[in-house]
């Protein structure tokens, strides 16, 4: 993959709803993520944990049909291999729902520059210790910026 010359590669972390939504749907907002993921250019690094890594498999496994399988593997093989991974060593408890702070803590361990989520309500508002917390949209309209300043 080649690095985008004009910028540093941004840092996210992605909400597991969004990696469901793309597995269940090569349309729409959250699967332009992955294709995204998988251009030429870099644009954004993925940053996982052990355990954001473990909910998006626990998800997956139970709510993914059996029609689907095929794009899990794929879809969770790309995420895999195309992160950096995080070994979070702080422990927030900010969130509304207990499992989303292992999202916080992994991007704020990682330097994220955003953490995208459906769910924007359970985190700090808009930003916490640097990272902007964002629903998907914005996070694309800030891909897409990029790319047309590469152009």
């Amino acid at each position: 993959m080649l690095v985008n010359p004009l910028q540093e590669i941004l840092r996210v972390v992605i909400d597991t709803n969004h990696i469901m939504s793309a597995i269940l749907s090569a349309r729409g907002a959250s699967a332009k993520l992955i294709d995204w993921m998988t251009r030429e250019e870099d644009y954004f690094r993925l940053l996982m944990s052990p355990p954001i890594w473990n909910e998006y498999r626990t998800v997956a496994d139970w709510l993914i049909p059996e029609s689907q399988q095929r794009e899990k593997a794929r879809i969770l093989n790309i995420l895999r291999l195309q992160s950096d991974w995080i070994e979070p060593k702080i422990q927030l408890n900010v969130c509304r729902d207990e499992s989303d702070n292992r999202f916080l803590e992994c991007a704020v361990e990682g330097k994220a520059d955003y953490l995208v989520t459906k769910n924007i309500r359970h985190f700090p508002p808009k930003k916490y210790q640097g990272v902007n917390i964002v629903r998907i949209r914005k996070f694309l309209d800030v891909l897409e910026r990029l790319q047309k300043a590469h152009s």
